[in-house]
């Protein structure tokens, strides 16, 4: 059901499954810790067909470590975050950080804004020692993921969302926090073990967009909501005219 799911949400990329903790499964690609390694990069590439592993010294962008569940990667490789995410560090730029960030991001207009940001994160450990990215098709010799990571354009991210509600009629069943573009899993973990857990929209994070797919945002969920999505296919609004319109132009 899940190819089926796929097939009629007319998928370009495959869905991504993200398998925490794992070390037996065989990877087309083991990140190397001798460059520096954003993870979205990484995750379009599971979602073209490649297996992916990263370790803690592998997931070596702090934010990254953060999003990955490697703990909190921005105390142990840039303290300075809530610096560079608001208004940057004036005349005194750290070695570490480029020169183009001296004005910051300015995703906040204050240093204690972004730490209130930074000290809100569901920081995690649940990735050691070692976190996999692979397509749906390589499932099956792996075992079943942990959360399910999509890239889709607004038609197929729209059509998911209304399905996430089909079988409990609630309205709010995603969530679309600020973070960086890989700190969606971070949050779609957060939701693993809760009594009603919602998935996540992302790739919010515009200084990272243009690593991303230009008309694409992402939706991540724990893999129970992505098995939810599979059920009663044949009853879901992707069956309804509605979507049979949007499907010209798919």
């Amino acid at each position: 059901m899940e190819i089926k799911l796929m097939q009629m949400l007319h998928l370009d990329r495959e869905p991504v499954g993200i398998f925490l903790g794992n070390t037996s499964a065989a990877c087309d690609f083991d990140a190397s810790p001798d460059k520096r390694n954003c993870v979205i990069p990484l995750l379009l590439s599971a979602s073209n067909g490649k297996t992916i592993s990263m370790d803690e010294e592998s997931c070596n962008c702090p934010g990254g470590a953060v999003g990955c569940c490697f703990g909190d990667g921005f105390s142990r490789r840039n303290p300075d975050i809530h610096k560079m995410l608001s208004q940057g560090f004036e005349d005194q730029v750290p070695p570490h950080i480029p020169e183009h960030m001296k004005d910051g991001e300015r995703f906040y207009c204050t240093e204690e804004l972004a730490l209130k940001w930074r000290n809100s994160l569901p920081f995690s450990k649940k990735a050691y020692p070692r976190i996999v990215f692979a397509p749906l098709s390589k499932w099956s010799g792996i075992g079943t993921p942990d959360v399910v990571f999509v890239f889709a354009d607004p038609d197929r991210i729209s059509a998911m969302v209304a399905m996430l509600g089909s079988h409990n009629g609630e309205a709010l069943n995603t969530l679309a926090p600020f973070g960086a573009a890989c700190h969606s899993i971070l949050y779609a973990v957060d939701q693993i073990d809760k009594e009603r857990p919602m998935a996540i929209m992302g790739l919010f994070d515009i200084s990272q967009r243009s690593k991303a797919l230009a008309n694409s945002l992402s939706l991540t969920m724990p893999y129970t909501l992505w098995a939810g999505l599979t059920k009663d296919l044949d009853k879901s609004c992707l069956t309804s005219h509605a979507w049979k319109e949007i499907e010209k132009r798919l």
